[in-house]
């Protein structure tokens, strides 16, 4: 069979804005959300942009995080990650730089470290809610997180972090979960 006959419904589309590590998820109505960074790997930021068109035209782009250069996107850390939660609201979840002054204080050295940040767009859905930091219990985290959000209302944000006592290096690192039941306001 033809390459071209089994993908004849994959279009190339470029990311808006000269963005990079793109994430791209269709709601149940067929519109096209799209997440990008732009920037410094280690000081960069989020855009958010949707197509009703799938990609050819783009809404003006939002960016996600409320404070600038607060993102990551270098090494394991492939920028932010989204989903769609109830009534096709978007959410976002990503790693913060070190600079971000909600990261958490790591238990061990008093220092403060990169937090796990989440945010999700406004109810106007005109601007991203200013982003908050999940890392409650834990702190030095590891490579990229992530986020999931269903129908109901649940939202959760995974990641690779250590809890106060931890044992040192890897093996003191565990997977924790922030766990939302009204659609991103609580965690």
């Amino acid at each position: 069979m033809d390459w071209r006959a089994r993908n004849a419904d994959v279009t190339v589309v470029r990311v808006p804005n000269g963005g990079i590590q793109p994430q791209a998820v269709m709601d149940g109505a067929g519109t096209l959300h799209v997440l990008y960074y732009v920037g410094d790997p280690m000081h960069g930021d989020l855009f958010y942009v949707k197509s009703l068109d799938s990609g050819a035209m783009w809404s003006a782009p939002l960016r996600v995080n409320s404070e600038p250069g607060t993102a990551i996107a270098a090494g394991t850390i492939r920028g932010g990650q989204i989903a769609i939660g109830r009534n096709s609201r978007v959410h976002v979840a990503w790693n913060g730089s070190k600079a971000d002054s909600k990261g958490p204080i790591n238990s061990e050295s008093r220092q403060r470290e990169a937090p796990m940040l989440y945010s999700r767009l406004n109810n106007a859905r005109t601007a991203f809610e200013p982003e908050r930091s999940v890392m409650t219990r834990t702190f030095g985290l590891n490579g990229g997180g992530t986020v999931a959000a269903d129908s109901a209302g649940n939202v959760y944000v995974a990641w690779h972090g250590k809890a106060a006592g931890a044992v040192e290096g890897e093996a003191g690192r565990q997977v924790w979960v922030a766990e939302s039941h009204d659609n991103g306001k609580t965690f």
